[in-house]
This record gives structure tokens, sequence and C-alpha cells, in this order.
């Protein structure tokens, strides 16, 4: 149990650039997305989706990412720019588009869907560096237009999550504090005790 929080706590995120072969093989990539299922999820409506993207389609992935900023911003002459902005990911030898697919129609509020997704992904992330890879979790304003959700099978009222950049480390990325800094500061700033007398205040161990 502790070795697992250990690894727990040792994840970070590298980014593509910081990656390299290989990728997670499809047997692990089943266990990385198999992780997912595993999610919180009020209904039981997995309302989790993933696109699988390998390299052999990055740049027509990233030409209707780059169309769909593009469009967001209204200004065409921003196309080149974002291209290269999202071109930076393609050191990462694989990519897994996460989204939240939402059951407008169902008792359980949209919101929550979104959320159970959103756990999902970081599931995602999880897994893969529990399996010894890095993971890296982008968007950008791409991630917002309708037309773009569409060519993935999305409506309006789903969400793209991100792109989950997938690979081997390659190199230490940029600093960050450590795992020992990261929760000291974390717990001050974001954990508290509430009792019905006070309220709110800070937790303390």
């Amino acid at each position: 149990m502790t070795t697992l929080v250990e690894n727990l706590l040792s994840r970070t995120s590298l980014a593509g650039a910081f990656m390299t072969d290989p990728a997670p093989s499809d047997d692990e990539l089943r266990l990385i997305l198999g992780a997912a299922q595993r999610a919180a999820d009020h209904g039981r409506l997995q309302p989790w989706r993933f696109f699988v993207v390998r390299p052999a389609d990055y740049d027509a992935f990233f030409d209707r990412m780059a169309a769909a900023a593009t469009r967001q911003q209204g200004d065409p002459e921003r196309y080149t720019q974002n291209r290269e902005k999202y071109r930076l990911t393609a050191r990462a030898p694989l990519l897994v588009v996460a989204a939240a697919k939402i059951d407008t129609a169902h008792k359980v509020p949209a919101i929550e869907q979104a959320f159970a997704a959103a756990g999902a992904t970081q599931l995602v992330l999880t897994a893969a560096h529990a399996l010894g890879y890095a993971g890296f979790l982008f968007s950008g304003l791409g991630v917002f237009d309708v037309g773009f959700k569409a060519e993935l099978g999305l409506t309006s009222t789903d969400h793209l999550i991100g792109v989950i950049c997938l690979g081997t480390p390659n190199g230490p990325g940029k600093p960050g504090p450590s795992a020992a800094e990261a929760v000291e500061k974390g717990l001050a700033a974001t954990a508290m005790q509430w009792t019905a007398a006070g309220g709110a205040s800070t937790w303390r161990t």
C-alpha cells in the first residue's frame, strides 16, 4: 500500500517534448484505458470517451486542432502559430483524446457526468505512470470548437477534456516541486477542517 501511494506521489506532468519511443504497447494501453473504467461514476453512465491517435495521423490531427483554435480566435492569421504550437507535442509517440459524452436526458446532472469523465482521464495518467510512462494533458482553444468536436462524433453539449501525450520519459522536463513540497504546499492551500461549530478552517494533522 505504501508503494502504491508513493507511486501516486511521484507522478508529474512531462510535456511531449520530453518524451520518446516506445509508447505503451497495445496490451499496456488496454490496461491504461481499462483503469479509466473504474472511475467514480454516478449512474454507471461511462460518460468518458477516449480517441487514440497514432503518429501516422498526427499531421491531419494537428491541422484540425489548429483550425479549431483559429476559428475560436476569429483570426485566420493565427493558424500557422497554432499549428506550430500543437506540433510541439509530436515527439510524444502516442496521443489519446479525452472527452466527456453527456447524456442531457439523464437524471444524473451533466456536471456530474463531466466530473466522472475528468476522473477517468486522471486515471489514464495515473495508470500510465504506474507502468513507467510519462503522461501530459494539454488542451488549448481548439477543444471548445463545436466543429472539431463534431469530427470526433461529439455534440455541442459534450466536452473535450484535452489530449493526453503518452511516451517514455526522455529527460527530467521542466523543474518543479518535489513530492514533499507539492504535498505540503497543496495541503496548506486546499485542505480544510469543517466543524458544525466553526465551519471551515485550516486542516491540521
